[in-house]
């Protein structure tokens, strides 16, 4: 039977071993130069790629957001982040050191020597006396409604896919996952133009005007992650939390929803009594007395369902953020999953078939390879 062609001499079995990791280096090297000449393609390694993804993670159809992501690309020494908030600081006419707010967030855990995480995003504005809210899943409409407030707006792209080779960060995008890393200051939005413009401390220019196409493409890596910063008390406070309704928790995690919510009931009058607070029939703030400084038993329905809901709204969050939980086992299987996940960002791959594997793992699990000593 004659192999079909997909496009260039790419032959479905060829592509087959490319996703089963089996390609030889000239196979790869023929699917690499041919994709940006086949949407067909490259449509069959998205869908592909991203079934092995769902298949690898158990068929978790929970979008992660990607709050740990490092914006860091900057010519400065990974400060993009940095960089943005100084320009709004400059903007905003507020004085500050250029050493004491880089020692600042450093000291803060805010930015590492990699640069800085998207969830840290704005921290030092808030040192200066600004507020800021942050939003996955905005809009251009919310980038609009921002600007016209007043409000200086930060948000997380993928640097590559505004200033590098577009071709190149597509099949980034594919092969490798959509990657988040750099900030810029978006300064207007023309609807009617369907044009951006932006502050981008990578460019040359004071500012760049994008067409809202490209600016989407690579706004979507963070999922379309925005930062706003604002006087403090100038604008109403509307609560927009994280939407976690596609998280599904295990049975064995809900089963646990009163004992959490209780201890945070222990918690919470701990904390209350060490400062003077204590049981009242009713609430006084002078007094330092309330009704709720009671036994998590004594408390109303209404009060247990309210920390109920608290507990798992912030596992379902841990979830949503990217993170699992795995009840602890005293087994020699436990323990060396849990070896094996630790030395996970220390990944190598079998030379025989390019298999993931792990440090120190003796035999690929794809191909049986036996694996040197290094």
């Amino acid at each position: 039977m004659k192999e079909e062609i997909i496009v260039n001499g790419i032959t479905e079995e060829m592509l087959a071993a490319y996703l089963d990791g089996c390609a030889t280096s000239e196979e790869c090297l023929a699917i690499l130069n041919a994709l940006p000449e086949s949407d067909e393609l490259q449509e069959i390694l998205e869908i592909a790629i991203a079934t092995e993804r769902d298949l690898a993670l158990g068929f978790n159809t929970v979008e992660i957001l990607p709050a740990e992501a490092i914006a860091a690309t900057s010519n400065k020494g990974n400060r993009c982040c940095m960089e943005c908030e100084k320009y709004i600081l400059n903007k905003r006419k507020i004085e500050y050191d250029d050493e004491e707010i880089t020692k600042l967030a450093e000291e803060n855990k805010w930015k590492s020597e990699n640069g800085t995480a998207l969830h840290n995003i704005g921290r030092s504005l808030e040192s200066f006396g600004l507020s800021t809210a942050r939003r996955f899943k905005s809009t251009i409409a919310d980038i609009v409604a921002a600007l016209a407030a007043g409000d200086d707006v930060i948000v997380a792209v993928d640097g590559g896919e505004l200033l590098g080779d577009l071709e190149a960060e597509r099949r980034e995008d594919i092969l490798i996952g959509e990657i988040p890393d750099h900030t810029v200051v978006v300064l207007s939005c023309d609807i009617e133009e369907n044009t951006i413009t932006i502050f981008d401390p990578n460019s040359s220019r004071e500012q760049d005007v994008y067409p809202l196409e490209q600016f989407i493409d690579a706004w979507d890596d963070s999922k379309n992650y925005m930062v706003t910063s604002f006087k403090r008390g100038a604008k109403e406070y509307i609560p927009k939390p994280i939407d976690i309704k596609d998280v599904e928790l295990r049975a064995e995690i809900t089963s646990l929803s009163e004992a959490i919510a209780e201890n945070l009931h222990e918690i919470w009058a701990e904390l209350q009594r060490a400062e003077g607070w204590r049981y009242g029939t009713t609430h006084n703030d002078e007094l330092r007395i309330t009704p709720n400084m009671v036994p998590y038993a004594e408390l109303s329905e209404s009060q247990k369902e309210s920390n109920r809901n608290m507990s798992m709204q912030t596992i379902k969050l841990i979830q949503k953020l990217g993170y699992d939980i795995i009840k602890y086992q005293k087994t020699q299987l436990y323990a060396e999953l849990k070896h094996r996940i630790h030395l996970s960002q220390c990944e190598c791959y079998c030379p025989r078939c390019g298999a993931v594997m792990y440090v120190g793992q003796r035999y690929c699990d794809r191909c049986g390879e036996k694996i040197a000593k290094s």
